[in-house]
C-alpha cells in the first residue's frame, strides 16, 4: 500500500471540511462601525419656550424694577392692566405684540399712599385674557384636540378660572376647558349660535362662575358676550335706558370691578353700565361731559374713527376723553380706581362712583423720572383744569374708599 503524505490528506480535508486541525479556533469578529454623523437638534420643549419667554420679558422689565420702563410707552409695548388681587391694587404688563406674545412680563403692587411700586414675579392676572401663539396645536402646554379647527393666524385667547384650577382657551369658534394641573381637556363648547359671539373674538375673561368673550367687528364696533362656565350662553351685555341695544366697548372698555360685578365703559367713560354676574342686575353711571366746539356729527366721527373731525374738535375730545379710552378700573366702596391711558398712562385716578367725577390722581413712577411719585395725589379735577394740592397722608390714601378695594 502506498501512503499519501500527511500534507496531501490535510489539503483534502480543507477542501471538504474547510479546516485542518485546530477546529476549535474562533472566527474573527468584524469591528462595529459606529454612526459618527452628528445628531440633529433636540425638539424644543415647553420648558425651553418658557425659559426664552422669561429671558425676553426680563429684557423689557428688569427683575426687581420699582418703576415703569419708558419703553412701555411705545407702540406695541406690553399693556399695563389693573386688577384687585386679595384686595390690593396690582398692575401687570401683558405683552400684546403679535410677533412674540410673551404673556405677563412684570407685575407691581401699588402703594396708594405714596404711589410707589413693589415688584412682583410676573403672574397672569386671575381670570384676565391673554393672547397666546400656538406651538403646533398647543398653547402653553394645553393641547387642542386634533379634530378641532384652529384659527388661521394660530393665535388663541387664554384665561384661568378665579381659583386657578381651570384654564379656558378660545380657538376660532370653540372654547376648550382644561384642568390646569394635568393640562388635560375636560370639556368645550361653541361660542357661536343663538345669543353667542357674532364677530371676531378679541379677549376672554373668567369672572366668578361666568365667562365673558369680547368680540370685535372689522370696524370700531365691539361687544361682550356672556356664558356660564359649563358653556350655557347668557347672551350679550345690553345697555340700560332708552332703546336697549348691545353695549359697545368702542372708545371704552370691559371692566372687572370685583369678584361679583363687571362693567362696560362707553365712549371714554361717558357712561359706565355695571352688571351683577349672578343675577344680571344692571345699573348705570353717567358722567357730565361736554363736546365743546364739536358739532354732534363731528363728535360721532371721532368715536367712529371715520369722517371729518376738525383739529379744534379733535383736541377737545382727546383732552376730555383720551385718557379714559380703554382704561381699566376696580371698585372701592364709594369710588372707582382707574388706570388711565393716552397722555396720562402710568397714572391712577379716583372717580366718584355716583357721577364719575375725578376726585384725585396718583402718579406712578417711570424709570426716567423715579421721583415722579412725589406729590402724587392731586386735587379734584374737571375736564379742563386741575389745581394741585398737598398729597394726603398714607393712612388716608390706603382707605378702601380711596378706590383700591
Amino acid at each position: 500500500m502506498v501512503r499519501l503524505p500527511s500534507t496531501i490528506v490535510c489539503w483534502a480535508a480543507v477542501a471538504v471540511l474547510g479546516a485542518c486541525g485546530g477546529g476549535d479556533k474562533k472566527p474573527v469578529k468584524k469591528p462595529v462601525v459606529k454612526n459618527t454623523k452628528p445628531e440633529g437638534p433636540k425638539p424644543e420643549t415647553e420648558q425651553d419656550r418658557e425659559a426664552k419667554r422669561k429671558a425676553a420679558a426680563l429684557a423689557i422689565v428688569p427683575d426687581g424694577s420699582t418703576c415703569f420702563p419708558v419703553s412701555l410707552k411705545e407702540q406695541q409695548a406690553p399693556k399695563l392692566e389693573l386688577a384687585a388681587v386679595n384686595k390690593e391694587a396690582v398692575i401687570c404688563a401683558t405683552d400684546v405684540d403679535r410677533t412674540r406674545l410673551l404673556g405677563t412680563v412684570a407685575c407691581w403692587k401699588i402703594d396708594l399712599g405714596d404711589g410707589s411700586l413693589v415688584y412682583q414675579p410676573p403672574t397672569p392676572l386671575p381670570g384676565r385674557s391673554m393672547s397666546v401663539k400656538l406651538d403646533e396645536r398647543c398653547a402653553r402646554g394645553y393641547c387642542i384636540p386634533g379634530d378641532a379647527k384652529l384659527p388661521e393666524d394660530k393665535l388663541v385667547l387664554m384665561a384661568t378660572s378665579p381659583d386657578s384650577t381651570k384654564v379656558i382657551i378660545v380657538a376660532g369658534d370653540d372654547a376648550h376647558i382644561f384642568d390646569a394641573a394635568g393640562r388635560t381637556r375636560e370639556s368645550g363648547f361653541s361660542i357661536r349660535g343663538d345669543k353667542g359671539v357674532t364677530n371676531t373674538p378679541s379677549a376672554v375673561h373668567w369672572i366668578g362662575g361666568s365667562i365673558f368673550i369680547e368680540g370685535r367687528d372689522a370696524g370700531p364696533a365691539s361687544y361682550v358676550f356672556g356664558f356660564k362656565s359649563d358653556g350655557q350662553v347668557t347672551g350679550p351685555l345690553m345697555t340700560l335706558g332708552g332703546k336697549e341695544a348691545m353695549a359697545s366697548t368702542n372708545g371704552g372698555s370691559f371692566i372687572v370691578l370685583d369678584e361679583t360685578r363687571v362693567a362696560i365703559a362707553e365712549k371714554g367713560f361717558s357712561t359706565v353700565t355695571t352688571y351683577e354676574i349672578e343675577s344680571g342686575k344692571r345699573a348705570k353711571i353717567v358722567r357730565k361731559v361736554t363736546t365743546g366746539p364739536c358739532k354732534p356729527a363731528e363728535a360721532e366721527n371721532y368715536w367712529n374713527e371715520a369722517g371729518e373731525v376738525p383739529a379744534k374738535c379733535k383736541d377737545h375730545m382727546t383732552k376730555t376723553f383720551g385718557h379714559l379710552i380703554g382704561a381699566d378700573a376696580v371698585a372701592g366702596k364709594t369710588n372707582l380706581l382707574v388706570l388711565l391711558r393716552g397722555g396720562r398712562l402710568g397714572e391712577l385716578a379716583v372717580l366718584d362712583v355716583k357721577n364719575l367725577a375725578e376726585k384725585k390722581s396718583i402718579k406712578l413712577p417711570w424709570c426716567e423720572a423715579v421721583g415722579a411719585a412725589e406729590g402724587a395725589a392731586e386735587a379734584p379735577q374737571d375736564d379742563s383744569k386741575a389745581d394741585k394740592k398737598k398729597a394726603p397722608s398714607k393712612k388716608a390714601a390706603e382707605d378702601p374708599d380711596a378706590g383700591g378695594e
